[in-house]
């Protein structure tokens, strides 16, 4: 059995859904269970319409031309039943509107994306005589109640799962899953984060024990650093499970950055393929025993706020550390890097929501400064800090373009080494270590 995701630029034109068509098809064989996500731009219009004085009936006609043209560039012209179910869709998330508009609301609006991207692509492989049927994931998924952002419930999903897919996939039908969303024991539709449907993928695959799960994007697979920035930049072709969870967690796009976990504890590789491009051979990410020390790639953030929590109260404090992550945590803040002195702490964040908040309850017993306009470069790889001279290297390149550091932080698991340094200087220096470090040699 495999999973096959299919992102929101692979469902978005013509030939893209034909190519879906055709990988399903060639690959029944296996079992497979495909997991979609909405039309690109779909989940952005639905966000807009929850905005105050948002102008829905001119966002609702955009959603609807928006699927109804690419139904008609594919079939010429639109099934009565495919345009029955995208108006009854568009008539159900008008009436969540007239409700109070809170978190909960909001994650049901959007699920309708996914929802209706997985009608016409069960529609479409029906139709080429590929036995398929759609699979809403509130019937599968069970989360918390974490609307926005979800983390999946291992037990209750992994039996909702089995009990709802296997029957089908013994019959020789081919499920096909909405990506993003799950919903609570209430039965409650939740989200699981932008970029979730990669997500979903691999909860899937934990929960059926599959044999491998496939993230069909528009990119040949994970590179050595951004293509976009820098043209020098290699496919990958093997990355370790730590190695994937590195680059996702600090800045590579390929992958959301929670995806990894569900494989990881299942055993089960991730092979990132290209639609645009399906006979690219793209990168597989599994178990990886590899005893040299190397730099798999470079990835970058390019707006990050360096928070400074300064406190006398730290000296010989128990417990101090714990009060200020749990108020981080409290509202829901993720921290990227940690340094702590004896009186003070340092702690990088990509996300400011909430932020103020937080830093209201930290002044009750700290004092603290912020410091935005600043980026984040990680050099990733197994066994880094064993690379020779590594550091030395890494300032030497740097200090001859006049970049200066903020922060540095060597990652506890030993396979990443992480700056902060002005905003401004990221793309530089991204391309100068990948250059010296990467395009010379060093990189696996």
């Amino acid at each position: 059995m495999i999973i096959l995701k299919f992102g929101g630029t692979s469902v978005s034109t013509k030939k893209s859904l034909k190519t879906i068509v055709e990988i399903v098809r060639t690959q029944r064989s296996k079992n497979p269970i495909v997991v979609v996500s909405a039309i690109s731009g779909i989940t952005d219009l639905l966000l807009s319409l929850t905005k105050v004085n948002a102008n829905k009936n001119t966002i609702f006609k955009q959603i609807e031309n928006l699927h109804l043209n690419l139904i008609r560039d594919y079939y010429e012209s639109v099934p009565n039943d495919l345009k029955d179910y995208l108006l009854e869709s568009l008539e159900s998330v008008d009436e969540l509107l007239s409700k109070k508009n809170t978190s909960q609301i909001l994650d049901e609006i959007i699920s309708y994306g996914e929802i209706i991207s997985s009608k016409i692509i069960t529609h479409m492989l029906n139709d080429a005589k590929v036995n398929a049927k759609q699979i809403i994931a509130t019937s599968l998924i069970v989360t918390n109640d974490h609307f926005g952002s979800a983390e999946f419930l291992p037990r209750e999903t992994e039996q909702k799962t089995k009990n709802t897919l296997t029957p089908l996939i013994k019959k020789g039908i081919i499920p096909v899953v909405t990506g993003f969303i799950g919903s609570t024991k209430q039965n409650k539709t939740t989200t699981l984060g932008r970029g979730g449907s990669d997500y979903t993928a691999a909860i899937l695959g934990f929960s059926l024990h599959a044999d491998e799960i496939q993230i069909w994007t528009d990119v040949d697979g994970i590179f050595t650093s951004d293509p976009k920035l820098i043209k020098q930049a290699k496919v990958l072709k093997v990355v370790s499970y730590k190695e994937a969870s590195e680059l996702a967690a600090f800045g590579a796009r390929v992958l959301h950055p929670r995806t990894i976990r569900p494989a990881v504890s299942s055993g089960i590789p991730v092979r990132v393929l290209n639609t645009f491009n399906p006979k690219a051979k793209g990168t597989v990410i599994k178990n990886t025993n590899l005893d040299k020390s190397h730099i798999v790639a470079i990835a970058s953030k390019r707006k990050i706020t360096l928070v400074t929590i300064y406190s006398t109260d730290m000296l010989l404090n128990k417990g101090f550390l714990a009060k200020v992550f749990s108020i981080f945590s409290k509202y829901n803040i993720s921290i990227d890097l940690v340094s702590v002195s004896e009186v003070s702490i340092s702690a990088s964040l990509d996300n400011n929501e909430n932020l103020e908040q937080a830093i209201k309850e930290l002044k009750e017993f700290s004092t603290i400064s912020t410091t935005k306009e600043l980026g984040m470069v990680s050099l990733i790889g197994e066994k880094i800090v064993d690379v020779k001279n590594i550091l030395k290297q890494i300032f030497s390149i740097l200090d001859r373009s006049d970049i200066s550091v903020r922060m540095i932080s060597l990652g506890a698991s030993d396979i990443n080494i992480s700056l902060v340094l002005p905003s401004i200087h990221v793309d530089q220096s991204v391309s100068l270590l990948h250059k010296a470090l990467i395009g010379k040699g060093e990189a696996l």
